[in-house]
């Protein structure tokens, strides 16, 4: 101990000066001693003992620590700039709360919180990088991106009830006005002079405001009813399109909304007319009628033509409803026009476009979410049903996913608890699936124009787009989580059952619809081969499904089910046919007869309530007896055992209405033992049977590990068979096409062997 520290010790004063010291020289591994700092050395001053490092001690100068350390971080503003900087953001924020346009202050804004607000959707952990659709792009928005806003904010300051629009794209002629009037007051430094504005070119005339304020006058079911066909439309439709928050659309129908705003009345009948395909219930059906006329007592009522200027969410969800309706009327084709106005509803609002950064989230842009990314799945399955173009495309929209929140966490603060799946969940990898089948529509079906500006250099390029899609699948089923994923031996159970069945089946039908281009283009080639096998692959396993699906919970097929239903049917008919005169081996005896058999069971059972499908049913029928006799139990119950089935014609509509009540449907793959017996009993040489389910990262190859040979698949797709997979209608529903093709067909059998 040195002397100074002797000295310290002596007194009190002294021991606190020296634990002051050595708690000093304790914190001083914070830095390093001067010379160390000037070289830029490590420094190991605060282990040595005296407080003096090895360095300095080698180069034999003093430590010391006298320089001082320097702040890392921004310089300290005076008060003088800060008093400035005040001054200019309160002329600026004068600037910006009068109208521009018409001098008049803007409507005062709700002050907002810095935390997390109830009712604003929280990110939600856990969710895969994966899932997220090209929409979810991670990038920052341009900077036009948001114009709309400061553009909109202009005109909702209008009085005028003419003027309250909620979006402008960058390219608006307003837009550019918009720009000019911010120049202006950039170089004046002053917000522009008031202006009057003459309401007589600003105001909706007289002579049109009656016209718009006309109100329909809807008359509604009785309360019983509604009740009971809201609960079908929660179980049977809403798992797979969750267009609605369950408990805000159930309380506003308690609170008798429907009663005072028009908008929601029409889409509540919309919703009712949908549902009473599910429903038993007399009082759904036209006076006279037991079937088809299900939910026309509440469609008819809804106006189609809307008045208002800006649509509401409501107005909306009713073009939504009316176009599954139309599904199942007998011109669905007004399908594909309901989802036309719906789609440019959202895009008038400017629901396709995400929110700027400063905006606040809130359970309303959740329900706006989930109506739009609605419109975006049933528009890519009505376009791939009806062989129309698409209205939107993914490089037109960036608005987020919905959150995978179920309904009932809305109220805590959107937050899904760990380890229970969300239902949502199925609704995200279905939107992705649609982003994929919306990608094979417009490089392998559109116009050459098209694919020209897609970068078509050849035939090489639409399989190089086949290949890449192929990839694209895989890595989909890939991500598709545990309790989505389909399995008939193990399916899931509740909710997740319809969802993962659904969502299997609509996969299928995307890799159908991506192969059958190949199959379309004539010669036997290295693609067309497989793609042919991966067809019928994908058929067997939609109709497998369906099978399981329906027996399970004996209800009327949405679209996006039946739909496919009908393509796998016709896919496996030719190929049975093929493999008749490629191999030699009977119908009878022939895997696919009990899978065709299914698909007819299927389409049988739909045609109760949904009038398509017994068009899709007789065309099918037809399509199958061009190869023979058709089995009795599929003959039509009008036509006696000993008439031809093509010979005569049928009674009139108004005989079978009645006739066609609700069926229950029974599984044909699990009944028929007479085909199971076939099965066993038939050669090596026929096709394979009911495919395995398919496994996450099977490639092509494994997938074509059971097909036949090569040269087999050639016979099977020779000239004279493969102009029958050429002349197949490339749309389901031109039922025109298919009468054609039936035709030509029915001449070729009567004429020369076409086969």
């Amino acid at each position: 101990m040195t002397s100074g520290d002797e000295e310290l010790g002596a007194t009190d004063n002294g021991s606190q000066s020296l634990r002051r010291v050595r708690g000093l020289r304790q914190r001083r591994p914070q830095r390093s001693c001067d010379t160390c700092r000037q070289r830029k050395i490590r420094c190991d001053g605060a282990n040595m003992a005296d407080s003096h490092c090895s360095n300095c001690l080698s180069f034999g100068s003093a430590c010391t620590y006298l320089q001082p350390a320097l702040k890392r971080g921004p310089k300290n503003m005076t008060m003088e700039e800060l008093k400035k900087e005040n001054a200019s953001l309160k002329a600026n924020l004068r600037a910006i709360s009068l109208c521009p346009v018409c001098s008049q202050p803007f409507q005062s804004l709700p002050a907002q919180g810095n935390g997390n607000p109830r009712g604003s959707p929280a990110t939600q952990e856990g969710t895969p990088e994966s899932v997220t659709a090209p929409s979810d792009s991670k990038e920052p928005p341009d900077e036009q991106d948001f114009l709309s806003d400061d553009l909109v904010s202009r005109f909702n300051a209008f009085t005028f009830q003419c003027m309250k629009p909620k979006y402008f794209g960058p390219a608006s002629t307003f837009a550019l006005a918009n720009n000019a009037i911010v120049m202006k007051q950039k170089f004046d430094g002053r917000p522009p002079s008031r202006v009057e504005r003459r309401p007589l070119f600003w105001d909706i005339l007289p002579w049109e405001k009656e016209a718009y304020d006309i109100q329909p006058f809807y008359i509604y079911p009785p309360s019983d009813l509604i009740d009971s066909l809201l609960d079908l439309y929660f179980l049977c439709i809403h798992p797979t399109i969750p267009i609605f928050h369950r408990p805000s659309f159930e309380q506003s129908v308690a609170e008798g909304l429907h009663l005072t705003d028009m908008d929601f009345g029409g889409t509540l009948l919309a919703v009712l007319a949908v549902t009473s395909r599910y429903s038993t219930d007399p009082r759904v059906f036209v006076d006279g009628d037991k079937s088809l006329s299900s939910g026309w007592k509440f469609a008819k009522q809804i106006k189609i033509l809307r008045k208002r200027a800006e649509p509401s969410i409501h107005e909306v969800q009713t073009y939504f409803f009316l176009t599954l309706f139309s599904l199942g009327s007998s011109m669905p084709q007004l399908s594909w026009l309901y989802l036309g106005l719906g789609i440019r509803f959202l895009q008038q609002r400017g629901e396709h476009r995400r929110k700027p950064k400063s905006h606040e989230a809130n359970a309303e842009d959740e329900m706006w979410k989930r109506v739009f990314w609605s419109f975006v799945f049933l528009e890519r399955t009505v376009c791939l049903f009806l062989g129309r173009p698409m209205g939107l495309h993914v490089e037109e929209y960036d608005l987020e996913l919905p959150l995978q929140v179920d309904d009932e966490y809305w109220d805590i603060g959107f937050i899904q608890p760990l380890g229970k799946p969300s239902q949502l969940s199925y609704f995200i990898y279905q939107l992705r699936l649609c982003e994929i089948l919306a990608d094979a529509m417009r490089r392998l079906y559109g116009s050459k124009k098209s694919k020209i500006l897609l970068g078509w250099d050849g035939p090489d390029w639409e399989h190089r787009a086949v290949a890449e899609l192929d990839s694209a699948m895989n890595n989909f089923f890939d991500s598709i989580p545990s309790h989505l994923r389909w399995d008939p031996e193990n399916p899931p159970q509740g909710t997740f059952f319809d969802q993962s069945a659904v969502l299997y089946i609509s996969y299928n039908h995307v890799l159908i619809a991506i192969h059958r281009p190949n199959i379309h283009r004539g010669k036997v080639s290295e693609q067309g081969a497989p793609s042919l096998f991966i067809c019928a692959r994908a058929a067997r396993a939609i109709l497998r499904t369906a099978d399981i699906w329906l027996s399970k919970l004996q209800r009327v097929p949405l679209p996006y089910v039946v739909n496919p239903v009908f393509i796998s049917g016709v896919i496996l008919v030719l190929y049975m046919i093929g493999t008749r005169h490629a191999l030699g081996v009977p119908i009878e005896r022939n895997k696919d007869a009990i899978q065709i058999a299914t698909a007819l069971d299927i389409l049988k059972f739909a045609e109760s309530r949904l009038q398509p499908m017994g068009r899709l049913w007789e065309l099918l029928r037809e399509l199958w007896s061009l190869d023979g006799p058709l089995p009795s139990k599929y003959r039509p119950s009008y036509a006696s055992d000993s008439v031809d089935v093509n010979v005569g014609a049928p009674p009139a509509a108004s005989e079978l209405v009645s006739a066609v009540p609700m069926i229950q449907y029974h599984a044909q793959l699990a009944s028929d033992q007479s085909l199971f017996d076939a099965w066993n009993a038939a050669p090596s040489s026929d096709p394979p049977e009911q495919s395995p389910v398919l496994k996450p990262g099977m490639s092509i190859e494994q997938l074509l590990a059971d097909a036949g040979p090569m040269d087999t698949m050639d016979t099977i797709l020779e000239d004279e068979l493969m102009s029958m997979w050429m002349a197949t209608p490339t749309v389901v529903a031109n039922i025109a096409d298919w009468n054609a093709y039936i035709g030509n067909r029915n001449l070729d059998e009567s004429g020369s062997a076409a086969f």
